[in-house]
């Protein structure tokens, strides 16, 4: 396919490869990625945006699912000893792993009309302008957390295989992170044909539906006019393919329960101890009972460990589960059906039951408007054929959580699948995509801010 490229050259296609290849060396888990933030932090700074992290992107406490002091610890100690300095990871300590890189454009001098120094740790006390002169702040999302799964070593990946064991980038973030860096450099270049403000924003924790609300808490959606954001081979799988997402988001909220019982002796007093692994075995079947038959919800157990021996009667059971509807209220429904349901078969046991709510999202759409600006981004790209105005997710993504706060602020927010053949399904553990749909991202993105800008200005 013949793709017009203005803004992706060769060399800045390589760096992002690079980039890419780098970020799935060495991959981390969701609120832990110490090393991911602290090079992306460090390119934005060389690039000349105002770089913020820790606290003032992800407040203190405000994520849900952080991993507990003693795990986290050992996250930390592993990026000390791959480079990242002991005070960038104390700013990030308790899962405060979002970057958010900020370029004020140079177009022309904005003199008192902009707002002028802002607080980005949740204060947003200016006001927005008003009128035809008013200049637009223009955000991309970019999410950056890998997978716990084991990296199959195969051929396609051989050269950059993870080093992590354990875990490795299943789902195409460490792509997302590298066109991330990859519009920074351009839009760096171009600065002097930007108008108002653009915002990077590099997402941690995705994966559980965790990431995204912990940052629009900070505030930085609240003004934003533009959101775009998308997603390397899901429900596309040619490249030069581009679809929007016109729905079919699925609402979800990812579930921790903990059974509590007595510990017994198994052949000698069994009737005295209180078996929370049986009750939490009865809850798993009771819980997959609760979609059966219908087609608009879904639920998932995926994680049991229950237990201690196999002669002692289990006190202890933990479970990770979680719900999707194809409505918000579908979902907000069956999550409270769940917890009735872990109540009741805990009951008929004699033992207790928790359920913590460690991540969460809603349904979503584009903005139509903002679809029908980048289709003719992509038609100038040559990909007319290839572009599609609606189309279904067909999973959970918290995104929706940022589109969201845009939405019902008066602006606009969309989400894009890009096209690219997958050795193996998302999440699997040959995962991996053909890195040409790299260049593709970067030059759509560019052009979103660009080409609409564009005047009789040289790049710097």
């Amino acid at each position: 396919m013949d793709i017009n490229y203005q803004y992706v050259t060769p060399q800045l296609y390589r760096r992002i490869r690079e980039y890419r290849e780098e970020f799935h060396r060495y991959p981390e888990c969701g609120w832990t990625e110490y090393r991911t933030s602290w090079r992306i932090a460090d390119r934005l700074t060389e690039l000349g945006f105002e770089v913020f992290a820790g606290e003032s992107v992800c407040g203190s406490g405000t994520g849900m699912g952080i991993p507990e002091e003693e795990s986290a610890q050992e996250y930390e100690q592993r990026a000390c000893t791959e480079g990242v300095p002991k005070e960038v990871l104390a700013q990030m300590r308790g899962g405060r792993t979002g970057v958010v890189g900020v370029l004020r454009g140079s177009r022309k001098d904005t003199g008192d009309e902009h707002c002028g120094d802002r607080t980005y740790a949740g204060d947003r006390d200016c006001e927005a302008e008003s009128g035809e002169n008013a200049e637009q702040v223009i955000a991309f999302r970019f999410d950056i957390d890998a997978l716990p799964i084991q990296e199959e070593r195969t051929v396609y990946n051989a050269s950059y295989r993870s080093l992590h064991e354990g875990v490795m980038h299943a789902c195409g973030h460490d792509g997302h992170a590298a066109v991330g860096l990859g519009l920074a450099e351009i839009l760096s270049q171009y600065r002097n044909q930007i108008d108002g403000e653009i915002r990077l924003i590099f997402q941690p924790a995705e994966e559980g539906c965790r990431g995204a609300a912990a940052i629009v808490s900070q505030g930085w959606l609240d003004d934003v006019d533009v959101l775009l954001g998308g997603h390397i081979g899901i429900g596309c799988r040619h490249i030069g393919e581009i679809a929007a997402c016109s729905g079919g988001f699925l609402a979800t909220s990812k579930l921790n329960f903990h059974f509590r019982g007595k510990s017994a002796h198994a052949g000698k007093a069994p009737e005295k101890g209180k078996n929370a692994l049986l009750a939490a075995a009865e809850f798993t079947v009771d819980a997959y009972a609760l979609a059966r038959g219908h087609d608009d919800i879904r639920v998932n157990v995926g994680k049991f460990v229950g237990g201690s021996g196999r002669n002692i009667i289990a006190a202890d059971a933990w479970l990770e589960a979680e719900t999707r509807g194809a409505a918000t209220e579908l979902n907000v429904k069956l999550c409270e059906q769940m917890e009735q349901t872990a109540q009741r078969d805990a009951g008929k046991y004699g033992v207790t039951v928790k359920m913590d709510k460690v991540g969460e999202a809603q349904t979503g759409e584009s903005s139509p408007e903002l679809v029908k600006l980048c289709e003719k981004n992509a038609c100038e790209m040559g990909l007319t054929e290839g572009f599609r105005k609606e189309a279904m997710f067909g999973a959970s993504e918290d995104v929706t959580v940022m589109m969201e706060r845009v939405q019902e602020h008066n602006g606009q927010a969309a989400y894009f699948m890009f096209g690219a053949p997958l050795f193996a399904e998302h999440h699997h553990c040959a995962f991996d995509f053909d890195e040409e749909v790299l260049g593709i991202m970067a030059e759509f993105y560019a052009r979103s801010v660009l080409e609409k800008q564009k005047g009789e200005d040289k790049p710097e």
